[in-house]
């Protein structure tokens, strides 16, 4: 099966205050800078929201006509890229006080009418939806932080990445019509070749199939990772190496890092499977940088938050 075209079309604009994305069907999406001094900054778009857009777009049949949540929502771009595929509703929601008032202007500058969304500020923790949704779209926070560390708000997953994952598939069954479907991005830990969100997924959801699909040629060793923290974050190395010694302690010494979309399918047999066919789902217009150092790196930063000037 060939590889999807890029229908995305994305263009950045680029100043020291915000980035400005531009798409092929018309979305602009207005976000703060990756490394804004701010702990609540709204991330900008990069390959996550990209290959998810994709994927709606070259299948359009899986958004038509559907009521879509959009739970870590931030800028709203996966939401309101939905509502371009032809959703009738979306609703976005997330903990960030700073998160409607973008999505308000992004839907604006996009032409997207009001009434085809909603903005809900709350975490999804203590929230349930009036109704169950029929498809899910996420890209959650997901980044491997060590406990006891600076981190932001966007993009700390936790020890394992896998905190507001978890969360997520927790609640799933209340947030999803039994036929209704969820197309989750992550950044993963991966023992013998299986994330370690996969396991936990099938177990909470044994009713659904799902499948992960890595988006990465090579995963990251996880000892490169590891070097990322210590680098970027070098007064925190003692707490770096505890954690890093307590997750191959739990999971054995052979970890590595990678990136996967979550497909969770409507409710029938169950049963969990890593499928490579990323191309033919997402196209191959994004994928991570080759070399691994550097990929590590740009993912540790999502957690450093310079200081602001005096």
């Amino acid at each position: 099966m060939a590889s999807l075209p890029d229908r995305v079309g994305l263009a950045r604009n680029i100043s020291d205050d915000e980035w400005i994305h531009h798409f092929a069907n018309g979305l602009v999406i207005h976000t703060e800078p990756l490394l804004k001094a701010d702990t609540l900054r709204i991330l900008p778009i990069g390959g996550p929201q990209s290959a998810v857009m994709n994927h709606l777009l070259c299948f359009p049949e899986r958004v038509a006509g559907k009521r879509v949540f959009e739970p870590f929502a931030g800028s709203g771009a996966i939401g309101l890229m939905a509502v371009k595929a032809g959703a009738r509703h979306v609703d976005l929601l997330d903990v960030n006080p700073r998160a409607a008032d973008f999505q308000h202007r992004n839907a604006e500058a996009s032409g997207i009418a009001r009434d085809s969304f909603t903005t809900i500020t709350a975490d999804l923790g203590g929230w349930t939806p009036a109704a169950p949704y029929e498809l899910l779209l996420a890209n959650p926070p997901f980044v491997p932080t060590p406990a006891g560390m600076p981190g932001s708000l966007t993009s700390d997953g936790g020890p394992d990445g896998n905190h507001f994952a978890e969360m997520l598939l927790r609640q799933l069954n209340g947030l999803l019509h039994a036929e209704g479907e969820a197309l989750i991005f992550l950044m993963q830990l991966v023992r013998d070749e299986v994330p370690l969100v996969l396991p936990r997924a099938a177990e909470l959801l044994p009713q659904r199939p799902m499948r992960a699909t890595p988006t990465q040629r090579r995963p990251i060793p996880f000892e490169i990772y590891h070097e990322a923290y210590c680098s970027t974050f070098p007064a925190h190395r003692e707490a770096i190496d505890t954690w890093a010694a307590g997750l191959n302690d739990k999971h054995g010494s052979t970890l590595t890092v990678s990136h996967y979309v979550l497909h969770i399918q409507p409710e029938g047999a169950g049963g969990m499977a890593v499928t490579h066919d990323f191309a033919e789902k997402f196209g191959e217009f994004w994928t991570p940088s080759e070399d691994l150092r550097e990929l590590a790196v740009a993912r540790v930063l999502e957690n450093l938050v310079p200081e602001t000037s005096a």
